[in-house]
């Protein structure tokens, strides 16, 4: 096993991979530990490897005989929300009020021809932009606005929540609404700009479900894909005040 032997100080850098900014001396002790590459991880019975924010392979520390892995790296493993208080050097575990779709608690069902869970990150580079995850699903492009039957990816948030944030993308201009599970519609429609990443916030006004309709696409030659990125989310807190209660957008 090969083991490089490093002076380290124990702080919460060092075991959680956060940034902490000062630390007073008296919250510091230095000690003799170990960066072990040697070990080999399996996450669900498949061969796993923990990666900090940059997608950079980290390496255990073993110390005292205990091996210490960075939180993050093991909070986003377990698709547990994780943040840091610098001012009060806490870290803070399934605190956040936001439910990205990464989460298990997230369960998607889709209406349309051709439907994709993407994991795969070469296909989730969409400008400068680097995503993990997306559900992909086929629009429609006959030019007939949008109906019951339109194209649709629906979302059950497992509970209420307030706001929709959500993160698209699409090879091809098209046009999106968005209604709850009661067919209600909850922002003006949308026209997405073609391979453009788009943000836009939704008033869920409460509600558990939201169904993403894409329609009137300009490729005429295919039926192109709509890409909802799993970095989008529910959240409890109240609809930004500057987006209005039908939603904004931004295109990126």
């Amino acid at each position: 096993m090969k083991k490089t032997r490093v002076i380290l100080l124990l702080v919460i850098t060092a075991l959680f991979s956060l940034s902490t900014g000062a630390f007073a001396a008296s919250n510091l002790t230095e000690i003799k530990a170990y960066l072990n590459s040697g070990i080999k991880y399996r996450l669900d019975g498949k061969a796993w490897r923990p990666l900090d924010d940059n997608g950079k392979e980290v390496q255990a520390i073993s110390y005292n005989g205990t091996t210490y892995l960075p939180l993050r790296a093991i909070a986003k493993a377990f698709d547990i929300p994780i943040t840091w208080d610098a001012a009060t050097q806490t870290v803070g575990l399934r605190e956040s009020a936001n439910l990205t779709l990464y989460s298990k608690e997230v369960k998607v069902d889709n209406w349309s021809e051709k439907f994709y869970d993407v994991a795969d990150k070469k296909q989730l580079v969409f400008g400068d932009r680097q995503f993990n995850g997306a559900y992909a699903f086929s629009a429609e492009n006959v030019g007939l606005g949008w109906y019951e039957g339109s194209p649709n990816l629906k979302i059950n948030f497992g509970k209420k929540y307030n706001t929709l944030h959500l993160i698209l993308y699409s090879p091809s201009s098209m046009k999106i609404r968005v209604m709850n599970g009661s067919n209600q519609q909850l922002n003006e429609e949308i026209t997405l700009e073609a391979d453009k990443v788009t943000e836009l916030d939704v008033n869920l006004q409460g509600s558990q479900y939201a169904v993403v309709s894409a329609y009137d696409a300009d490729n005429q030659a295919e039926k192109p894909l709509l890409y909802v990125l799993k970095d989008s989310y529910a959240t409890s807190a109240a609809m930004p005040a500057s987006t209005g209660t039908s939603g904004g957008s931004s295109t990126l």
